[in-house]
């Protein structure tokens, strides 16, 4: 198990190519990956995103094997922002943390790298490049943290995935990870059109190929699933709101 952790963790929020086929609510072109994580989320029962989170929400790893999974950061390579701004950045994580339930469970590890990227480091910790922390504001990391987040409520099924190199489906996953950073920002009211400009500074900053390019799906799918995305939770969560305030209330309540 540990060397399947370890052999799947490296993977940044970088951005590839894909085919294009339907219409996204944006008036953008969805491919058939994005109508696939859209149609995902559109099936969650009575739009109550938190209870679908809990029954979807993997189990924690064991200290021991938590600690095996961070021991592959080299520690020379782990370092603790000297500026004020980086701590305030990190310390805005934690209401992102929290509502995953991974408030004392998933790390925050902030490392030196060449390119601007995270990396979910398999349910131990998620790694944030020095040049992404300072690049990212406060709403753009918390956007992107969330993105790296949703990779453990999926990580058996993108492993699988990658191996099979059924890559139209690594695009969907990726997709629904991008649901779930909506989601989030939603639920902790935030903006989650911020995931829209981190991704944008991310690829900008980009230089050279990326590695394993085929998982990804386009920058430009990714954009209108989000804004798709974002009409459909705030639609599920107005009709959930509904149905919450018209239930009539206990004798107690009154």
């Amino acid at each position: 198990m540990l060397k399947n952790i370890l052999a799947a963790a490296l993977l940044f929020t970088m951005l590839a190519t894909t085919s294009v086929s339907q219409t996204s609510n944006s008036g953008r072109p969805l491919g058939p990956a994005g109508s696939l994580a859209l149609t995902y989320f559109q099936n969650v029962r009575n739009g109550d995103f938190d209870a679908f989170l809990r029954g979807i929400r993997p189990r924690r790893l064991s200290p021991d094997l938590k600690a095996k999974v961070i021991a592959m950061v080299r520690k020379q390579d782990v370092i603790s922002p000297s500026a004020r701004e980086g701590r305030v950045k990190l310390a805005a994580l934690e209401p992102v943390l929290k509502y995953h339930e991974r408030g004392s469970v998933i790390d925050l590890v902030v490392m030196q790298a060449d390119q601007a990227g995270l990396l979910f480091l398999a349910g131990a910790a998620v790694v944030i490049s020095e040049k992404a922390l300072g690049m990212l504001t406060v709403g753009e990391l918390q956007a992107t943290v969330a993105h790296e987040l949703g990779h453990e409520y999926f990580w058996n099924e993108y492993e699988m995935a990658r191996e099979n190199r059924q890559y139209d489906k690594t695009k969907e996953l990726e997709l629904r990870c991008d649901g779930l950073a909506v989601i989030t920002m939603s639920g902790l009211g935030l903006d989650p059109s911020h995931l829209i400009s981190a991704l944008n500074k991310l690829a900008r900053s980009h230089k050279g190929d990326l590695v394993n390019g085929d998982l990804y799906p386009s920058l430009e799918e990714r954009i209108a699933f989000i804004r798709a995305m974002i009409e459909v939770v705030k639609g599920k969560r107005r009709g959930l709101s509904r149905v919450t305030s018209a239930r009539p209330r206990k004798q107690s309540e009154a």
